[in-house]
């Protein structure tokens, strides 16, 4: 395991040197990217029924509002952070910054569904960009003083959190006193201040040999992953005969996958990566994180409205206490991992996250959130402590030439895993009466507490079996 020793380098050291503003602006550059990501996912979620209801949609219809998004921007990303590698991470940061909000302009304009979902496609290319460009940015910044880069790393992520609690509350008010559209259109100032602050605070980057696109690899990821997303999402739609063809075309598919990137010589998704023990718990741990997490914010969007019956802005504020805790445990987990390292904080996390799993699965909370709160609180205050760390051990097993490849590929099984908890618990969220729904939400829970007992199991044999050696 990549352990992270005690910094001896403070953030106040650093501004003195670069200047506090410069530093402050700089923060918020490479930030607001990564805060408008995280909060067109949680002011989306929330927005749901009322895009229901305005386009009279199913479920299935609402699980590719948020699945397209997370679709286009994991595959997107496995080129995005190569490109910024190679021409430069603050010029796609920019570009990113203009796509997204292209996207958002196009998706609050939509005369339909179809435009929708398409903007929500462009949003995904753009947050595709943004994400992995602003981490090579820090990467690059910061790239002498790695543990620095970390607790950096960790404010980044904190911004995402901030959003999550933010988008709640923008959606609840938008949604009670105005037009959901302008959920999107809240996009295009955020958008326009981090590209004039990454234009005037973050620096130019040479550009530098790459390796050429394996666009093959790509198409055939992108190829599984939508053919299985269909196969969950729109699983009643189909026969038998189309289920057992999409279930072969997306095997087929990830075969191929698996055949083209042992044989590229820079492959999309290099396999070797899975070799290394640190990368291995990074991809594991984060993709599962996402998959709970992501399912469970879709599942919750829903339940509370409908079976819980709480207007749209009773839900937003529903949220907040939710969403607050994982903010908190990024800051914690941040400062504790200064002092601990990273496989210390991330055991807190566990060993809160998976009891609180474990109490939100028990069915009779199902009628009365104010049972749920404590449980949801949490499971979201023990996620907070283990993205950061996760994020900042990938990133510390590389250099930083090879930064914004390496990010897009521990986001890319985090987003992919977000879109599958999306697929899943929203099958969960169709499933019957509030009991019955409740009551399969909590099984899924359980299921996910003990795989992650699980994992910690065999990576902690994995570690001590790499000790004697």
């Amino acid at each position: 395991m990549i352990e992270a020793p005690v910094s001896t380098t403070s953030i106040d050291d650093v501004t003195d040197r670069m200047g506090r503003w410069s530093f402050v602006w700089f923060l918020a550059a490479t930030s607001l990217g990564y805060f408008v990501v995280q909060l067109d996912v949680s002011i989306v979620n929330l927005s749901l029924p009322t895009l229901r209801d305005y386009y009279r949609a199913d479920v299935a219809v609402l699980q590719w509002i948020v699945n397209l998004y997370t679709l286009s921007f994991s595959v997107a990303l496995l080129c995005a952070g190569v490109l910024g590698d190679r021409f430069g991470s603050r010029k796609f940061l920019l570009i990113g910054y203009g796509v997204f909000a292209l996207g958002s302009l196009a998706c609050g304009l939509a005369p339909g569904i179809g435009t929708l979902l398409l903007g929500r496609v462009v949003q995904g290319l753009g947050a595709a960009i943004i994400v992995p460009n602003s981490l090579a940015a820090i990467n690059w910044a910061f790239a002498d003083k790695p543990q620095l880069r970390a607790s950096v790393v960790a404010i980044w992520i904190a911004f995402g959190g901030a959003a999550l609690t933010c988008g709640p509350i923008f959606g609840g008010v938008i949604n009670a006193v105005a037009s959901w559209r302008y959920i999107f259109f809240l996009n295009l100032p955020v958008c326009a201040i981090g590209a004039w602050l990454t234009l005037r605070h973050v620096a130019r980057t040479s550009r530098r040999s790459t390796p050429s696109q394996d666009w093959l690899g790509q198409g055939l990821v992108l190829a599984f992953s939508t053919g299985a997303l269909l196969l969950i999402v729109n699983y009643d739609d189909f026969s038998p005969a189309w289920r057992g063809g999409l279930l072969a075309v997306s095997a087929l598919a990830l075969a191929l996958c698996v055949r083209v990137e042992r044989r590229h010589p820079h492959p999309a998704i290099p396999l070797e990566i899975f070799r290394n023990l640190g990368l291995q718990k990074a991809l594991a741990y984060s993709g599962l994180i996402n998959f709970v997490y992501f399912g469970l914010v879709f599942f919750a969007s829903l339940y509370f409205r409908d079976d819980l019956r709480m207007s749209v802005l009773m839900a937003g504020l529903a949220f907040i206490p939710i969403t607050l805790p994982l903010i908190v445990g990024n800051l914690l987990g941040s400062r504790m991992a200064r002092t601990h390292g990273p496989a210390y904080t991330v055991k807190v996390g566990f060993a809160l996250m998976i009891p609180g799993l474990c109490w939100l699965a028990l069915p009779w909370l199902h009628a009365d959130y104010r049972l749920m709160l404590p449980a949801f609180a949490l499971t979201t205050f023990g996620i907070g402590f283990v993205p950061p760390m996760m994020t900042a051990i990938a990133m510390q097993s590389i250099g930083p030439e090879r930064g914004g490849m390496i990010s897009a590929v521990i986001n890319f099984f985090r987003q992919i895993c977000g879109a599958f908890g999306v697929a899943v618990f929203g099958l969960l969220a169709s499933a019957g009466d509030a009991s019955a729904s409740y009551r399969h939400f909590g099984i899924a829970l359980a299921l996910v507490a003990v795989l992650f007992v699980v994992l910690i199991a065999f990576f902690t044999m994995r570690e001590q079996r790499a000790r004697q050696m």
